[in-house]
């Protein structure tokens, strides 16, 4: 329950709370006191040896702000299905909360319930307002009378709605720019979010039996004072109207214009025939339509117009640019166009031109390297207010996200996109060891940082090791998250096809056993220690064989290194490889001596594939395989054990067998497209 000034209702509210029955387990109510300046702290604090209640101050203006805020508190505690939501001026019923839980409870597929709200007037209010006002979209009024059932999710009202906590964990918030936040706004604060579920397949129930009374307040009941409730929703309908097929004028349905010249003859009409139901109603519909253009005109363009610029500063292809493709792909199916724009890079323009034909828009971006090189920084940032600039308000962006690969890689772009007075968000691909900023780069950083909106790593590790150099930096209000990389568990799957061919490929007998790995052959991913483990392994598993997939540049040490042990026969680099679904069913163990990682694609393609994956126990890898059934993490520091651990599981095909079909249950779960995909558009809203 979010509040401001709400004194003169929450007596008799709270009073109403106090006669509830409690849900089986109990409940918890959170008030969130959104920076009132009369009693309303004393008062919530009045009741709290009476009800198990939790208060907290929000003083940023807005409700969505306020329930925001009780959201990051209400997640953190014990886990409860649901999440209910209501109003500082709405009573319930005694049964009100449990009618709501028994609901949710015979109905598992619902995410979205809503109860009755029914009107408790201040005063009497006038024949017109019951015969001719809308009362829902004025009030926020649902009928008891309506029939329990499946329901429109706009008609679900923030005095009485509950939502399914699994929703708030997969990263869904109130958008914070629209509802009441102090002055003129416009509506839509909850229905915002419950149309939004709806759109992205969430089922929405109704429950007439969940009542509360709404107070109207008698000054609400005005002539004025409805009409300008009709001019913000026109507001908030226009932010949650999705672009139409009908033609468009100057940003609206063109159709508007000759509704709005309709509307206003109708209104002289009535004037001049003293018929005042006629010209209320007219007047009604005027000013909800000049709410809707004023929106459109002044309000900025709404959330499918933005465009969102995806660069970052890439040396090779590798996982962080594929998912920058996959990002862009998400974006443009929302209805939000994305621009792919990474620096350019040996082999990018042939991956580029493989984008554009998939209809992406892709093309390079190379930005003067203020942070990436330190000999020519001063020209370097010359050339970044200048031409960098320049360069980026070609792409005509309204957001720009940075990938940052390593430490500092990304912080130019980050500080090109300030200079044009961007908003940015941040994507952490990587889990950086500790970096310290020169004195000269700090400010500098400091000033790139100040336009950021919202920070997600790959992994926990990942945006505990970025937040580690660069919390300071961040804005206060920047969003933070972890939204992970995902697997195309189609594409990536158990075949026991491609496994014979795979291995028929290698001229690897059928009884062989094969440890693989998918990687760049680069020091973060250890190749020679993956040798060197072999080595050992396969003095006690003659039949063993090694498969690296990848190139790099220590490709050619590695081949040094195995025919100095004498295992060519025994070791194959097949290189880079394009498709490599093709080729992971083949393996009986895929494993990864990384001694970092931000992720690691490779392990849950593996997994898909129902290959157990095996991994060093670094950040990155461990957020993805500790506790996982389909994998196995070793010491990065203990050759012996890790020996042991390894030689184990390939001596034992029953447990890899069962590791192999859990692990692919367990990706599917975690890392599916379809859930990514909902995660990353979630971060994106309010952002957008």
């Amino acid at each position: 329950m979010a509040t401001r000034n709400g004194a003169r209702t929450l007596p008799r509210v709270l009073e109403g709370y106090c006669a509830l029955l409690a849900p089986p387990g109990g409940y918890r109510l959170i008030v969130v006191d959104n920076g009132s300046t009369d009693a309303t702290r004393s008062i919530v604090e009045s009741f709290a040896d009476r009800l198990p209640l939790t208060y907290l101050l929000e003083p940023r203006p807005g409700k969505n702000v306020a329930l925001n805020t009780a959201l990051g508190v209400a997640l953190q505690a014990p886990h409860s299905d649901l999440l209910v939501f209501t109003d500082d001026d709405a009573t319930p019923v005694p049964h009100w909360l449990t009618t709501l839980a028994q609901t949710a409870a015979a109905r598992p597929d619902y995410a979205l319930f809503g109860g009755a709200i029914v009107p408790d007037w201040e005063a009497p209010p006038a024949d017109w307002v019951t015969r001719l006002v809308p009362l829902g979209l004025t009030f926020g009024i649902t009928s008891p009378d309506l029939p329990e059932g499946p329901i429109f999710a706009g008609l679900i009202w923030g005095a009485n709605m509950a939502v399914r906590r699994r929703v708030f964990d997969t990263g869904y918030r109130f958008d914070e720019t629209v509802g009441p936040n102090g002055g003129a706004y416009a509506m839509g604060s909850e229905t915002q979010l419950t149309r939004m579920l709806a759109d992205h397949g969430e089922k929405a129930w109704f429950c007439p039996g969940a009542l509360v009374a709404h107070f109207i307040r008698a000054h609400q009941l005005t002539e004025t004072s409805v009409v300008q409730r009709a001019w913000r929703f026109g507001r908030g309908k226009f932010r949650q109207d999705r672009r139409g097929p009908f033609p468009y004028l100057f940003g609206v349905p063109r159709w508007m214009f000759s509704r709005y010249a309709v509307e206003m003859l109708r209104w002289v009409r009535a004037t001049l025939r003293r018929d005042a139901d006629a010209r209320f109603l007219s007047r009604w519909e005027m000013a909800y339509l000049r709410g809707y253009l004023h929106e459109a005109w002044r309000g900025g363009p709404g959330p499918a117009t933005r465009r969102v610029l995806i660069t970052s500063f890439s040396g090779a292809l590798g996982g962080m640019e594929l998912r920058m493709a996959q990002e862009a792909r998400i974006l443009n199916a929302a209805g939000c166009p994305a621009t792919l724009a990474p620096s350019d890079f040996p082999g990018g323009a042939p991956w580029r031109q493989a984008l554009r034909q998939e209809g992406l828009d892709a093309k390079p971006l190379d930005l003067p390297p203020l942070f990436e090189q330190w000999r020519w920084r001063h020209l370097n940032r010359w050339r970044a207010s200048l031409t960098g600039t320049a360069r980026m308000r070609r792409h005509a962006p309204d957001l720009v996200h940075v990938a940052f690969c390593w430490t500092t890689y990304g912080l130019s772009a980050l500080y090109v996109a300030q200079r044009c007075k961007l908003p940015t968000i941040i994507s952490v691909h990587n889990a950086f060891p500790q970096h310290q900023l020169s004195a000269w780069h700090l400010p500098i950083a400091r000033q790139a940082f100040s336009s950021v909106k919202g920070v997600y790593a790959v992994s926990a590790s990942a945006l505990q090791h970025f937040l580690a150099i660069y919390r300071d930096l961040i804005p206060a209000d920047a969003r933070l998250a972890v939204i992970p990389n995902s697997v195309d568990t189609e594409r990536f799957r158990p075949s026991a096809a491609r496994r014979a061919t795979a291995r028929s490929g290698w001229g690897i007998p059928a009884s062989g056993l094969v440890l693989g790995c998918v990687a760049r052959l680069a020091e973060q991913k250890q190749p020679a220690a993956l040798v060197a483990l072999f080595a050992a392994l396969q003095a006690q598993l003659p039949q063993l064989y090694l498969v690296l997939i990848g190139t790099g540049p220590l490709e050619q040490d590695l081949r040094a290194d195995v025919r100095r042990r004498g295992l060519e026969h025994r070791v194959i680099l097949a290189g880079f490889q394009e498709r490599v679904e093709e080729l992971i069913p083949g393996l009986d163990l895929h494993i990864l001596m990384s001694r970092n990682e931000g992720f690691g694609i490779a392990t849950i393609e593996a997994m898909a594939c129902g290959v157990p994956a095996v991994g060093t126990d670094v950040p990155g890898t461990a957020d993805v395989l500790a506790g996982a059934p389909g994998g196995l993490l070793i010491p990065a520091d203990d050759e012996p054990q890790a020996v042991a651990a390894v030689a184990a599981l390939l001596r034992d095909p029953e447990r890899r067998a069962a590791m192999g079909q859990a692990g692919r249950a367990d990706v599917i779960e975690r890392f599916g497209e379809a859930r990514v995909a909902e995660l990353v558009r979630a971060f994106y809203r309010g952002i957008v």
